[in-house]
């Protein structure tokens, strides 16, 4: 059967790779340059000069592995033919030595020295030459310029070492010492990138450099740390866990203790991770020495609850941790399960509600976490049980207390079908479940009634607390003769609550202890010692965050209530749009300051700078906006906020700055998926259907398909119909069917998108390419070419430079696939100019791939080189679907090559991207490909 190959919207450009581009960073200009960092070539001020074919190529390569060293002419010989020269061998290494000196003389010259021939450069340069002199000058530097010096030297290559002629006995080992060099300027100018404090701009590049290196675990250390430090915690231990199952399923190893190392202070929320020598642009002005979570305190007081939760997750399916709010149930949770993550061979998945709001969206939110979508003909539910049934596994459900009806019945299904999983809940409540294992979590102890002195007011584990946080809001503030009184007061008071005891220090900073001491009396009486149950507990942490709010000024008030609309966090512009109701951004970013000085709001990632607020006080921000009755219209100007940002980063993915909008769009998808419950909730057909028009390119990109579920909840509304973004929603709906393989849904609904365009060119492009897919796999050729010239059509009439390269690369590919590879390199280099002019990473990417298809069969080296190309460049755009499209073929022509364990361990990450994603069709695609390889080995 025939199958396209393609299947996307073109795509922006991104920064070049350093380790897989050409950068013109420090380079200097030489009058002649032979180059063997990639395929041999030589070049004359910078343009390519021709050199004769492959087998001057070869003897260039030759001669260049052994430069200023004379090479016997038998030697020559034997790498050239083999071991099986003709008659006419001597005759013919003279001509190519002949020739090669005409194109390099006078700045090169090959000499006959000692029945050998020698390559020695005069003013001309060999580029691995260069590339070691500016390795070893790096050292010699300062960090700043040592990146800039690597990043020099890495300019230098286009590819492996010697090309197609790496496995020549007379060259490998030269070609591999040149790899390994620079794979280690690699590990140190990423190692360096990220102390340097740029770790959102350094996501999409080690996202490349694993997407490459795959089993180069600093790669994978890197990008977890990075992703760690732009606030994506949940993401960093996604990725520990793709390597450990990586490398035991494909090799039988495990992490390395350093990759553990890291997993575990991940999840122990470790505030020292952040510690990058941040340039000072890039530092966050609002209270720099806040914590990245409240849970970063040190944790104190909790050894025998730490030694109970971890014995009964040995032998029990289901925990579930309860507690009164404030009382430390997610930081004992995350501690506990860093302390296990070994013992899992998929390692920890943390899951957190806190922001949800719409309990029907309980399985999507668990489904985002583990990076699985819908697979075809299953539910969400059933999908998250086929996917866990066979892992070992921990599930940390955090925050449940709101979601226990739905989660309840989805939790005892995974429990019953996955016998090796593992769930440990934090929630104010228990499940309910039977067999359920509760552990009740108390707050710190308190000084006892009878405790007076200084060093028996010390013993209490509130007393520790509250002096730590107390000592980081007032620094130098310690427990004395004077104060302990009042300290042990105030943690009475408390009743050992940590989040009362962290928002009670963080008053020190502007009144005295005993003044804190007194107001909290007035406000919160005795009733914490006259209530001392859960319900006695509540309301005194309630009565806390009300004093906590009350002391706020009126504006820092307003503030507070409309940042609890913010689903898993908001960054500074956010945050002024929602709550600058009077116009002046510049007053809402000094509140935002003022609240993380006084523990109202949590500052995540300080580079960005990125906040979130605890759930705790996030309950009560809401009931403040309901109680002022301004709920509604703060939740309408975050459903106005997405979904214009949204649009704004549709554009901008079609740009040069595609990485930075993947990313920025990848943070907020928790406030997308709020966005679209409030459209939906208020039957805003108009605002629903735009955002899911300028979320679809994301979506598809990332393989992120729960957008197609809101394109079907969005046509559903009863506006919907009259809508002008029906048709494209249509056309989104459509894809959703293509990828999950139920072609006549497809096949409906795009015909459905274009009925609904009423034959407007240029409106659409999404349907057009959808229906090209199906044709060619149902083995509709002609319908499918027709198709997408249609597509190419539409994209020439809206005038996108970036939808006119994709709808080129789908036209390469469609004659690659129906075996003219000479028209396809003719659409492919279309592509890769209308890709250019776009500026665009996954432009470029598709491009790059269509060029390689198209050469696989007759240039396979060359095709290899255009696919490594496209495979970095849509990783570090944040493109997994070309990406994994690329690896795809790139994986398949190493196998032709004789690699065929390293192409396999390859495609298990290939074919893992299509798994998760539901996306049926690609799968079926790549597991072709490992199919024929399985064939090749018998």
């Amino acid at each position: 059967m025939q199958v396209s190959r393609n299947g996307h919207a073109g795509l922006p450009a991104v920064r070049k790779h350093p380790a897989c581009e050409l950068r013109d960073t420090g380079t200097v200009t030489v009058p002649s340059r032979v180059s063997v960092l990639g395929s041999p070539a030589v070049f004359h001020g910078g343009e390519p000069a021709a050199i004769g074919g492959p087998k001057a190529g070869l003897l260039l390569s030759v001669l260049a592995a052994h430069v200023d060293h004379a090479v016997a002419v038998d030697r020559i010989i034997d790498s050239m033919w083999d071991g099986q020269p003709p008659k006419s061998a001597t005759a013919t290494v003279q001509s190519l030595v002949s020739r090669l000196r005409a194109v390099l003389e006078p700045h090169f010259t090959i000499r006959l020295e000692s029945g050998g021939y020698v390559l020695r450069a005069g003013d001309g340069e060999l580029d691995a030459t260069r590339f070691e002199d500016l390795l070893a000058r790096s050292r010699t530097l300062a960090n700043g310029q040592r990146i800039e010096s690597l990043e020099a030297a890495l300019s230098l290559w286009r590819g492996p070492a010697f090309g197609q002629f790496a496995t020549i006995d007379d060259i490998r080992s030269e070609a591999v010492r040149l790899d390994e060099l620079r794979l280690a300027a690699t590990d140190d100018w990423a190692e360096l990138k990220l102390a340097a404090g740029h770790s959102a701009a350094m996501v999409g590049e080690l996202e490349a450099l694993v997407s490459l290196h795959p089993l180069r675990e600093s790669y994978w250390r890197l990008l977890m740390l990075a992703l760690y430090r732009t606030g994506r915690q949940a993401e960093a231990l996604r990725r520990a866990t793709e390597l450990r199952a990586m490398l035991g399923q494909e090799l039988g190893l495990d992490v390395s203790p350093a990759v553990r190392e890291l997993e575990a202070r991940i999840l122990a929320d470790d505030p020292n991770l952040l510690a990058a020598d941040a340039a000072p642009s890039q530092r966050a002005t609002p209270s720099q020495s806040s914590p990245r979570l409240l849970g970063a305190t040190p944790f104190i007081g909790r050894v025998p609850e730490e030694e109970a939760l971890s014995a009964a997750l040995v032998d029990q399916p289901l925990i579930t941790l309860t507690g009164a709010g404030g009382v430390g149930k997610t930081r004992l949770a995350m501690r506990v399960a860093a302390s296990l993550v070994d013992d899992f061979e998929e390692g920890v998945t943390l899951i957190e509600f806190a922001s949800l709001r719409d309990p029907s969206a309980v399985a999507q939110v668990i489904a985002h976490a583990l990076d699985i979508q819908q697979r075809q003909y299953r539910t969400m539910e059933s999908t998250i049980e086929d996917y866990l049934a066979p892992t070992s596994a921990l599930l940390l459900l955090d925050n449940c207390e709101h979601v226990t009806e739905t989660l309840a019945p989805l939790v005892d299904r995974l429990r019953s079908s996955c016998p090796q999983l593992r769930i440990l809940v934090t929630s104010r409540e228990p499940l309910g479940l039977a067999g359920e294992y509760v552990i009740v979590l108390a707050p710190l102890d308190v000084p006892a009634p009878t405790a007076e002195t200084p060093d028996e007011i010390a013993a209490s584990a509130a007393v520790e607390l509250f002096i730590s946080r107390a000592g980081a809001a007032n620094p130098g503030f310690t427990l004395t003769d004077d104060n302990a009184a009042s300290v042990a007061d105030i943690c009475r008071r408390l009743d050992g609550l940590p989040l009362g005891l962290e928002l009670a220090a963080a008053r020190l900073r502007t009144m005295g202890i005993d003044a804190l001491n007194t107001r909290l009396e007035q406000r919160i009486g005795m009733l914490g010692q006259t209530q001392r149950g859960v319900d006695g507990r509540r309301r005194s942490l309630h009565e806390l965050v009300a004093w906590s709010h009350d002391l706020l000024e009126p504006e820092e008030q307003q503030v507070f209530a409309q940042l609890a609309v913010f689903a898993g966090g908001f960054d500074l512009a956010a945050a002024a749009a929602i709550c600058s109701t009077s116009g002046d951004a510049h007053c809402t970013v000094d509140i935002l300051a003022s609240l993380v000085d006084k523990s109202m709001v949590m500052l995540v990632d300080p580079t960005l700078p990125r906040y979130r607020m605890l759930e705790t006080l996030r309950e009560f921000a809401l009931d403040r906006l309901v109680e002022h009755g301004s709920l509604d219209a703060t939740e309408d100007r975050h459903l106005d906020l997405f979904v214009a940002f949204a649009e704004q980063g549709a554009d901008g993915l079609d740009g040069p700055d595609e990485a930075a909008w993947s990313e920025r769009l990848d943070c907020d998808f928790e406030n997308f998926r709020a966005a679209h419950g409030s459209a939906h909730r208020q039957g805003d057909a108009a605002r629903a259907l735009r955002l899911v028009v300028a979320l679809r390119e994301f979506a598809i990109r990332r393989v992120q398909y729960e957008v197609t579920s809101w394109a079907d909840a969005a046509a559903a509304l009863p506006d919907a119909p009259a809508d002008p973004n029906i048709a494209s929603v249509l056309a989104v709906s459509a894809y959703g069917r293509w990828v999950q393989g139920e072609m006549q849904a497809a096949i409906t609904l795009a015909n459905h998108s274009l009925e609904a365009d009423d034959g407007e060119p240029g409106t659409n492009g999404l349907a057009e390419r959808v229906l090209s897919n199906v044709m060619f796999y149902l083995e509709r050729i002609p319908e499918a070419i027709s198709w997408t010239e249609r597509m190419l059509a539409s994209a020439r009439h809206a005038g996108s430079h970036a939808r006119i390269a994709h709808a080129l690369y789908m036209r390469s590919v469609a004659e690659t696939s129906i075996g003219d590879g000479i028209r396809g390199a003719l659409f492919a280099g279309e592509a890769k100019a209308a890709a250019d002019a776009a500026e665009s990473p996954t432009a470029l990417a598709q491009a790059g791939y269509a060029m390689g298809l198209a050469l696989e069969n007759t240039a396979p080296e060359e095709a290899l080189a255009h696919l490594e190309r496209a495979s970095a460049r849509a990783a570090a755009a944040g493109n997994r679907w070309i990406e994994a499209f690329s690896l795809t073929e790139v994986h398949w022509l190493r196998a032709r090559q004789g690699a065929h364990l390293a192409a396999l361990i390859g495609y298990a990450k290939v074919v893992d991207t299509w798994y998760r994603g539901g996306d049926w069709v690609n799968q079926w695609m790549s597991l072709r490909r490992v199919l024929g390889i399985l064939i090749d080995l018998g």
